[in-house]
């Protein structure tokens, strides 16, 4: 009873202090920033989107410099795809790009940073410098994933972009709630029919961003990315009866290149679509590579060289082989008389005897 006790309490030590421990994601001090106080890790709560990006944890404390006082959150999430889904969410129209890294943007009120899987909000961000909030992604990306971002990401065009409107989509849920966002919610009803998401039949990604069109107004882009070229012309098929059937969807038209489909929501004018999807950054080059087999004559002085160097080889090896004989008959007729060459006793040779010389068939010379 009492070892039972005993190993209670310590297995209760090890779920507890340590599993804190493990899931800190915040380090204890950066640059020259001290943690004063530590929130803890919190679960993210079982909704629907959470479960969309795996979010597994949330950390956030406080830190201090002197009088110098700043607030970090960082959330962790299944995959760097997801967590750029949350991050692009957390975009507001005014955000510009830091220098503080690629996937960073900054307001009055803060950081909001990408780095693999994580998703850090820095506040109060223009007390650190920026040395220090390098040295802070540093201790933070041996918890991050570093797999590759999504490549839709850099296929919107860049001329006229809305800072801040980007939205990423790898799933139904983040789609809606980035139409929304970007105030047409009407299409938020093409969800189920854009197949999004690993559990849907196609595992298709949306990228969403606004325009300024010049005209006072704003064109909202839609671009579906799918695994091949075949599904995307089969949802093409069946996108442009169902827009052309909806009046919520005038003016709405959807283009395929490649694997990738393209949707200006409720254009201002046809021209303005037309001029927003020749922007994309989308090229693709379909290649078919087959063995092949060049067949090339070398020259006629090559061929002559060759053929009168290998001659004039041939002719030095049987000289020095030639040699190389009668040095060896000569040491053999010397050494063994009679018994290696010119055996006289049990060879005999044919001769014709055609000149003066006596026929002797024991003479080998």
């Amino acid at each position: 009873m009492r070892k039972l006790l005993l190993y209670l309490v310590l297995l209760t030590l090890v779920s507890v202090l340590p599993l804190n421990a493990q899931q800190q994601l915040i380090p204890s001090e950066f640059g020259g920033w001290a943690q004063e106080r530590y929130t803890g890790s919190i679960q993210p709560p079982p909704d629907p989107l959470s479960q969309e990006v795996h979010a597994s944890a949330h950390d956030s404390g406080d830190y201090v410099q002197g009088q110098k006082r700043i607030h970090i959150a960082v959330s962790k999430y299944g995959d760097p795809s997801a967590a750029y889904q949350m991050y692009t969410s957390q975009l507001h129209e005014g955000m510009v790009p830091s220098f503080v890294g690629s996937n960073s943007a900054v307001d009055a009120d803060g950081l909001l940073l990408l780095t693999g899987n994580l998703v850090v909000r820095v506040e109060s961000q223009r007390l650190v410098s920026e040395t220090d909030l390098q040295e802070l992604i540093k201790s933070l990306q041996g918890h991050a994933d570093q797999t590759p971002l999504p490549p839709i990401r850099a296929f919107l065009p860049s001329t006229g972009l809305i800072q801040g409107t980007q939205r990423y989509s790898l799933g139904p849920l983040g789609y809606e709630a980035a139409v929304k966002a970007l105030n047409r919610p009407a299409y938020a009803a093409l969800s189920p029919e854009l197949s999004l998401g690993p559990k849907s039949s196609a595992d298709a990604e949306a990228m969403l961003a606004a325009y300024n069109n010049g005209r006072g107004s704003r064109e909202v882009l839609l671009l579906v990315l799918y695994p091949n070229p075949q599904l995307a012309e089969q949802q093409l098929h069946h996108l442009q009866p169902l827009l052309a059937s909806k009046a919520e969807f005038a003016g709405t038209t959807v283009e395929r290149d490649a694997s990738l489909l393209s949707l200006v929501l409720s254009p201002s004018s046809p021209e303005m679509a037309a001029r927003l999807r020749k922007a994309i950054k989308y090229d693709t080059a379909v290649t078919w590579n087959e063995p092949s087999a060049t067949l090339t004559d070398p020259p006629w002085l090559m061929v002559l060289k060759t053929v009168f160097f290998a001659a004039f080889g041939f002719c030095v090896l049987a000289g020095v082989i030639g040699v190389l004989f009668g040095v060896f008959r000569l040491l053999m007729k010397r050494l063994f008389p009679g018994k290696v060459f010119d055996r006289s006793k049990s060879m005999e040779l044919l001769q014709l005897g055609l000149n003066s010389k006596p026929v002797n068939p024991d003479d080998f010379y």
